[in-house]
């Protein structure tokens, strides 16, 4: 992708630490400058992490909006209740950003999300490019979950009444879509993007080779430096990335405490590191007594292990999880190396929707060639 050259000043909005990491990566790779960027309290700790990334330097002005609980009401809302809820959208736009009119582009990553909808749709009434980047593998798949036919043509539909669809990015203000992956989308004839996906303009690899960025990470995340003290002397390294709809289980101690037993019953080395990796949107702690298991800060975007890797030569990585980006991500950065074993956990409690992008992240997984086990 052509480096995009001018003084134009650009808003990039996140809503979770691995939307910054893809943020970052295109101002670098398309050689931006003038930039700000707007984090939404979406996530453990997000004010922080703001601070964090405001001491970088890297960016003009770094703002934090807490949204309080707005899309959690929408989502409790009738069809016919969401629609006048959406049109609604002026309502919902920051009064940390006042002014927007010195932007020429702006690049998020849903169009759901009503602070995000609501900047996108004032954006694009301006005439200028709005342009959603990867936040996850929901932008390779159909997210409704909706089983009932009314519900589900509801959706589809949807779109073309200026209201979100299945597909992120379907609106008709939105110009175009940013992927690692965009031949995912383009080889699927049923998905309403194939037009407007583009390639990121770097590889994730190739990002975090840069050594600059990596001292920006370091600076973000100094818990890194602890994590690989931790995994010092060891050549496996095990890791489980536990899900949002986790917070809802019932007894769900003695649930973790049977999923950590699964997950140790299959790792061959009894004295090797396990981490486990909670979903940034996760409210509840993990706690465990166990010396061998380790607690990883939720806002650590897990990719950044394959630094950890590669600064202790790790041989062996063995990957837990009930559908996640971060296997997509992290198979891409060891594919060559094929020192990662990837086991989706299928046999445990799921919500019904869960149960359906489960599925749907699978296929996906398959058809990108993914070796993985089912446990």
């Amino acid at each position: 992708m052509e480096k995009i050259k001018g003084k134009q000043k650009r808003l990039f909005i996140c809503t979770k630490p691995y939307q910054y990491m893809i943020a970052r990566l295109i101002k670098e790779g398309c050689g931006f400058e003038d930039c700000d960027l707007l984090i939404l309290n979406h996530f453990c700790e997000a004010e922080d992490f703001c601070n964090k990334v405001r001491e970088t330097g890297v960016w003009g002005k770094v703002m934090f909006f807490d949204d309080g609980t707005l899309d959690k009401y929408k989502l409790e809302l009738n069809p016919l209740k969401k629609y006048y809820f959406y049109r609604s959208w002026r309502k919902f736009l920051p009064p940390i950003l006042s002014d927007l009119s010195e932007y020429s582009e702006l690049f998020l990553a849903h169009d759901f999300v009503a602070v995000e909808y609501a900047i996108l749709r004032h954006f694009s009434s301006e005439g200028k490019r709005v342009t959603i980047f990867e936040e996850g593998f929901g932008n390779y798949i159909n997210n409704s979950t909706h089983t009932k036919l009314h519900m589900r043509f509801l959706k589809r539909l949807a779109p073309l009444m200026g209201l979100p669809g299945g597909y992120i990015g379907s609106l008709k203000w939105v110009n175009s879509v940013w992927v690692q992956r965009p031949e995912l989308i383009m080889e699927d004839p049923r998905n309403q993007l194939r037009h407007k996906v583009k390639q990121l303009p770097l590889k994730l690899k190739d990002f975090l080779g840069m050594p600059k960025i990596v001292n920006e990470l370091n600076m973000i995340y100094p818990e890194l430096r602890e994590i690989d003290r931790k995994v010092q002397g060891h050549d496996i390294i095990s890791v489980v990335l536990t899900e949002s709809w986790h917070d809802g289980i019932a007894n769900r101690n003695q649930y973790m405490e049977q999923f950590f037993a699964k997950v140790s019953a299959s790792v061959n080395k009894s004295n090797s590191p396990i981490f486990i990796k909670q979903h940034p949107g996760e409210s509840l702690s993990i706690e465990t007594n166990s010396e061998q298991i380790e607690i990883l800060p939720k806002k650590l975007p897990i990719e950044l292990l394959y630094l950890i890797m590669i600064s202790n030569k790790i041989q062996k990585v063995n990957l837990y999880s009930f559908g996640s980006t971060a296997i997509l991500n992290i198979y891409d950065l060891c594919r060559n190396d094929e020192n990662l074993d990837i086991y989706l956990i299928s046999s445990m409690t799921m919500t019904s929707d869960f149960k359906i992008t489960f599925q749907r992240f699978c296929e996906l997984a398959t058809n990108y060639h993914v070796r993985f086990k089912t446990v």
